[in-house]
């Protein structure tokens, strides 16, 4: 699967209390004010070659393009 340049990263947050809950933000967009320390935590950068298991990448590049971030659930509440 080949994303456009402009999709190829994206920064990814775990819930803390729901680590299967995963919010994946553009690196090239601001991280929304929902997304903070006591909440959520950095969970790492999902890139082109490598998306974890739940990651859809054509609903990723439309959610960001309407509300700048995507949810999605990681199966077997993987970290």
């Amino acid at each position: 699967m080949h994303w456009p340049a402009a999709y190829a990263a994206y920064n990814v947050f775990r819930r803390r209390q729901y680590p299967a809950l995963r919010c994946a933000v553009r690196q090239d967009r601001p991280v929304p004010g929902f997304i903070h320390g006591v909440i959520w935590e950095y969970g790492g950068t999902v890139m082109e070659e490598r998306p974890p298991e739940g990651f859809r990448p054509e609903a990723a590049q439309a959610a960001t393009e309407s509300t700048g971030y995507y949810l999605f659930r990681a199966p077997h509440n993987r970290a």
